[in-house]
């Protein structure tokens, strides 16, 4: 259910809806497993440039283990009735967030509370930084942008359930996937939003290019991927890429780290790798796996890819030449 490379890009960390912990060795596939003491595992969130992995667990925990150490134990953060959600790291890697509840959370590296952040109107379910100071987070019907150093807040309409916050890596727009089968951009600077529809299904996967200039996404009836193009006067009034190569639903999306490589993979065995682009909607490559994929994380120098499988088995890629 969670995946998390490790900055260097030789350890993958595996965790496991039934709440294993597993650090494996991108270079020769030994698993070592870490932990089993939760009831299931949420989400995972490896410190940028940093030794220490953030867990969030179905018991209502956040869990630091420093990875640095041969057997890593445990060090609980948090724990609350309410499962965590949006667990991030800033992006220096000193400062540690989650939404609990109605509240965000925020930590040290050393695993003191900096803040709390209250008042929220709805419980939260996705969040994320964006740069030093502000938390950008979702929940029903809302988005909020939060000061860390102030602690203000400022609220937005979202006009559904959110599936999915992706925040584009120059920070200026926010975009949620909601289950109405619409995208909606929230434009940060200026306040500006913007709702696209025509999806089939929930729009369950987004994710921006590093460039900020595309952002894919795909729903819970589609083989297809839709591709918005945000260069020039963006998106809107304009048609999107559409990317076809899947038989079967999309199970997952990734984008290069670094890069411009596109990965999918779908519930008809295929993994396939994009470069989109204008006029440029075939695939580069097309591998059959062995049963249907789950999720996908590319290393965070772009060269390698992992795919993990709904069968339990995790498989790694390297781009050729890389």
């Amino acid at each position: 259910v969670a995946l998390a490379f490790s900055p260097d890009g030789r350890t993958l960390v595996v965790g496991g809806g039934e709440g294993r912990l597993y650090r494996v060795s991108v270079d020769d596939g030994s698993a070592q497993l870490l932990d089993d003491s939760s009831p299931g595992v949420l989400e995972l969130a490896w410190q940028p440039k940093g030794v220490l992995l953030a867990v969030a667990g179905q018991d209502g925990g956040v869990r630091l283990f420093n990875m640095d150490e041969a057997a890593p134990a445990a060090r609980v953060l948090h724990r609350s009735p309410r499962w965590p959600a949006g667990v991030c790291w800033r992006n220096d890697g000193r400062q540690l967030a989650f939404a609990a509840g109605k509240d965000v959370l925020v930590f040290d590296a050393d695993g003191q509370r900096v803040r709390a952040l209250e008042g929220h109107a709805v419980p939260l379910t996705h969040l994320c930084w964006r740069g030093r100071d502000e938390l950008v987070a979702a929940g029903n019907g809302a988005l909020f942008v939060d000061r860390v150093d102030t602690g203000a807040m400022e609220q937005f309409l979202l006009e559904g359930i959110p599936q999915t916050l992706s925040l584009a890596a120059d920070g200026r727009i926010a975009a949620c996937g909601l289950a109405d089968g619409t995208l909606n951009f929230r434009y940060l600077n200026n306040r500006k939003r913007s709702r696209m529809s025509g999806y089939d299904g929930k729009v369950s996967l987004t994710g921006w290019s590093a460039n900020s200039r595309y952002l894919a996404s795909a729903s819970t009836g589609a083989s297809s991927v839709v591709v918005w193009d945000f260069g020039g006067k963006g998106p809107e009034g304009s048609e999107p890429l559409q990317l076809e190569a899947h038989e079967e639903r999309v199970e997952a999306l990734a984008w290069q780290a670094a890069g411009t490589m596109l990965a999918t993979a779908g519930k008809d065995w295929r993994l396939v790798l994009w470069k989109p682009g204008p006029g440029s909607r075939k695939p580069l490559d097309i591998q059959l796996l062995d049963g249907p994929a789950g999720l996908l994380a590319w290393s965070p120098d772009g060269k390698r890819l992992a795919v993990a499988q709904t069968s339990g088995a995790v498989r790694f890629f390297s781009l050729a030449g890389a």
